[in-house]
């Protein structure tokens, strides 16, 4: 059997697809998702989002939401999308290296909020840069 998948933005459908397997980012840790799985809402953290179709996974970068997992059909909400294809290794991990410095020099706590947000989008996009090399 196959899970039906969507992943929607405020302004776009990003994906809308079949798999075999997912696995989220959720505010407590990574889930994994089968057919035939309980019906559930959870939080989404950034992170990344695996999703397995014909044994290949596909990873993309998600930037918070929330996810509805009911009868093999998962609707996945997110503030942001960003696809693993089109981020450079190189780039992202230069990126994360500025985001650490930008948390370390951060002074206000407006400041280091910030910093740790861009941290952790930062480290998301490496993360799956690095899953598809």
């Amino acid at each position: 059997m196959a899970i039906n998948i969507r992943v929607i933005t405020p302004d776009r459908i990003v994906c809308s697809t079949t798999a075999e397997e997912i696995i989220l980012p959720s505010t407590t840790g990574q889930l994994g998702i089968l057919d035939g799985h309980a019906p559930l809402i959870t939080a989404l953290d950034i992170g990344v989002l695996r999703i397995k179709m014909d044994q290949k996974w596909t990873p993309m970068v998600l930037f918070g939401g929330f996810a509805e997992v009911d009868q093999d059909q998962i609707t996945i909400l997110v503030n942001d999308v960003e696809e693993a294809a089109v981020l450079n290794l190189n780039d992202v991990t230069v990126a994360l290296e500025q985001a650490t410095l930008a948390l370390e020099n951060a002074q206000t706590s407006r400041e280091k909020i910030e910093a740790s947000q861009n941290l952790k989008k930062a480290s998301a996009r490496v993360q799956a840069a690095t899953f598809l090399s």
